[in-house]
């Protein structure tokens, strides 16, 4: 029993073997005969390649030097052009034309030329058409982006325009006197909100320089870093001054003597403010002293714009101080093109009057 097992397990194996063996052939003689009939096809073309050169030469070599490839203005060399062409034509016209032949794998080679021709075309007209409609996109969003800034132009300008025809209609119905009485309690409410907002403005400029500001700019006098540089500095460090490197010194024991030491060398560096009371009674810190002369000097600097003198709204400066530098960096006020001791605002509304 074991021995017709054996015996069925090798006839089996022979039959796989068999099977692969005549499937390789199979496979292998296909590709033979493929490469054969395509070696076959390039010789024909080939051939007649050759035979169409040779047709041209004989044609050439016929002896006749007719050109034909421009009308001739002579009649008689016109007419011999009109019967050589119709002549080619003529025995063109029977002859059939070059087919390859059944089974040749020319058609299919150029079907495949033709659709990988068509594919690339495709490819092409696909990236185009996707860069088109993203620039379309981005053209739509902008139009969509100034479509509604012109509603809300012209919402704007239609509330404006039936809030003037109201006005119009209420001042129409009133008298002289009762239209310059409106007018003058609107001149009034307005300058009493502006002398409001004005106090306000003031208030919080105050605040920002003695909370912030003065201790850089005390610093900066000092020697020490730029204002903005250091942006908390106390009193102690004020009072204990800074090195060369513009490095802080460390604060020393209170001597008896320190702070007249102190004094002098606050007037020494800010002088005397009028109006100052701190100075008046010889007690103010370096942090007062630098607000006291920001305070002044935009004072002075707005006073000076305000006005209408003939020196072109400058302020004339006693030092070079880190107020008026500070205002120069921060885009505020401008010094003179010739006198660097003359300082000014910067006219922001000139901008917008020209």
């Amino acid at each position: 029993m074991a021995g017709h097992t054996q015996a069925y397990e090798k006839l089996h194996e022979y039959a796989s073997k068999v099977r692969d063996t005549e499937y390789n052939t199979t496979a292998t003689h296909g590709k033979l005969a493929y490469d054969a009939r395509l070696d076959k096809t390039i010789q024909a073309l080939q051939n007649q390649v050759k035979e169409q050169q040779d047709a041209l030469e004989q044609l050439r070599a016929s002896g006749s030097n007719l050109d034909i490839e421009a009308p001739s203005p002579d009649l008689k060399s016109r007419l011999r052009q009109l019967h050589t062409i119709t002549a080619v034509y003529k025995s063109m016209a029977p002859t059939e034309p070059a087919l390859p032949p059944a089974g040749s794998p020319l058609p299919a080679l150029l079907a495949i030329r033709s659709t990988q021709r068509l594919i690339d075309q495709t490819k092409s007209s696909i990236r185009t058409a996707a860069d088109s409609l993203s620039d379309a996109r981005k053209q739509i969003n902008q139009e969509e982006a100034d479509l509604r800034d012109a509603r809300l132009i012209t919402d704007a300008l239609e509330k404006r325009i039936a809030r003037l025809r109201v006005e119009y209609d209420e001042k129409s119905q009133k008298s002289p006197e009762e239209a310059a009485k409106d007018m003058i309690r609107e001149h009034e409410a307005r300058k009493a909100n502006l002398d409001k907002e004005t106090k306000r403005l003031v208030r919080t400029f105050n605040k920002f320089i003695d909370q912030h500001l003065a201790g850089m700019l005390a610093a900066e006098e000092l020697g020490g870093p730029v204002v903005g540089d250091l942006r908390e500095v106390g009193d102690e460090t004020l009072e204990a001054g800074f090195n060369r490197k513009g490095k802080a010194k460390r604060p020393k024991a209170t001597a008896q003597n320190h702070d007249a030491k102190r004094q002098r060398r606050i007037d020494e560096i800010w002088g005397r403010q009028p109006g100052d009371e701190a100075a008046e009674t010889g007690k103010r810190s370096e942090r007062e002293a630098a607000g006291t002369e920001m305070r002044a000097l935009t004072e002075d600097l707005l006073n000076a714009a305000a006005g209408d003198d003939t020196s072109g709204a400058y302020v004339g400066l006693q030092r070079d101080s880190a107020a008026a530098r500070f205002l120069v960096r921060a885009k505020v006020a401008q010094f003179h093109p010739r006198d660097a001791r003359r300082l000014r605002l910067i006219d922001f509304a000139r901008e917008l009057d020209d």
